[in-house]
């Protein structure tokens, strides 16, 4: 392991101690070797966080060690989106506590190189993202790999757009017969009839056909399982924009409150900068800057 990397996995070791944390966040892919961690006193603390299916193989023999094994799904992710997510993902599964302290060192993937520290009390913290809403049964409600679906889907779009247009869309997923209950279709639905094999958002051949239909307005209704029910679909549930994040508009006044009064999770990308958003019980849990864009712009879209 270099240098740099061996010297912030000792002063990360020795945060952790410090400050009494619960927990030490390692992102593995910034280094060549993710067996860096072998031989930590503070095993039983540590959780490892990889993008990547052959490193979280590699770690079972290990989950006994350690505190956590966690993979993230397989999308780019700043430094800061990297903590960001890894958290929630904690929180959710019950590997620690909304009320908790924890260490997080990470780095750029494949840079060879850890080389940021963070400390976040999440008792506390509303810079980074709000835990508010955080409930251990985000993920169990709907498949981990739907959300890395929608995601990867989201950070696309993003960051490339669509036919050289920025695109902005909101994504709901779960609790769909409510959901469908609580909105109504702006158009003719371009999914109704297809077998439910042929609109599985777990398939990536179906991912350029939602990117295609991300440039009509409206919402995608997406089941726990990953089916897409429908596109184009206004939300009545927006909430009143007093109760509401200033500086925010209308398609994420919807999301949060169409997230306030179902069970299901939101993800929004912001037609004006890019910001992709996941919204839960009417909050706004986590927020990733476009990739490419500085972590800190805060800059704010509709």
């Amino acid at each position: 392991m270099p240098e740099l990397s061996r010297s912030m996995m000792g002063s990360a070791l020795g945060v952790l101690r410090d400050v009494k944390a619960s927990a030490l966040v390692v992102f593995l892919d910034a280094v060549d070797d993710w067996r860096f961690w072998k031989g930590s006193r503070s095993g039983k603390r540590l959780i490892l966080v990889t993008q990547k299916a052959e490193t979280e193989k590699a770690l079972e023999p290990y989950r006994k060690d350690v505190k956590a094994v966690v993979r993230l799904p397989m999308v780019r992710l700043s430094r800061l989106a990297q903590i960001k997510l890894a958290t929630i993902m904690c929180i959710t599964e019950g590997v620690i506590d909304s009320s908790d302290k924890v260490v997080c060192l990470t780095g750029v993937p494949s840079s060879g190189s850890l080389d940021t520290i963070m400390v976040l009390d999440l008792k506390s913290e509303t810079e980074v993202f709000t835990t508010m809403g955080i409930s251990r049964d985000l993920l169990k409600k709907v498949k981990p790999a739907v959300i890395e679906a929608v995601l990867s889907i989201a950070l696309g779009l993003s960051s490339e757009g669509r036919e050289g247009r920025a695109v902005g869309t909101t994504f709901v997923i779960g609790d769909n017969e409510k959901v469908s209950k609580l909105s109504r279709p702006l158009i003719m639905n371009p999914f109704k009839g297809y077998p439910e094999e042929t609109r599985n958002i777990l398939d990536e051949a179906v991912h350029e056909t939602i990117k295609e239909f991300a440039l009509l307005d409206g919402a995608f209704l997406i089941r726990e399982d990953g089916i897409v029910m429908a596109a184009g679909v206004h939300l009545d549930a927006a909430l009143e924009e007093e109760g509401h994040m200033p500086g925010l508009g209308c398609r994420h006044m919807a999301a949060a409150g169409i997230t306030d009064v179902t069970d299901a999770i939101a993800v929004t990308i912001s037609g004006s900068t890019g910001i992709i958003r996941i919204f839960r019980q009417g909050k706004v849990l986590l927020e990733m800057e476009r990739p490419g864009m500085a972590v800190e712009n805060g800059a704010k879209g509709a």
